[in-house]
């Protein structure tokens, strides 16, 4: 499944297979938007991360 299609998935139901939630966040969390999104933030001085 393309990332934008399992982007629109999960923002529209969530998450209702907690078995798997890990396995979803670590998905999301490795995705190039996440990681474009969270080095704006951290440059803002939003976000502390690991990029910081």
């Amino acid at each position: 499944m393309p990332f934008s299609v399992f982007l629109a998935y999960f923002s529209a139901v969530g998450v209702t297979d907690l078995v798997h939630l890990s396995e979803k966040i670590k998905k999301h969390e490795n995705s190039k938007t996440y990681l474009h999104n969270s080095m704006k933030l951290t440059l803002l001085g939003l976000l502390t991360s690991e990029f910081s």
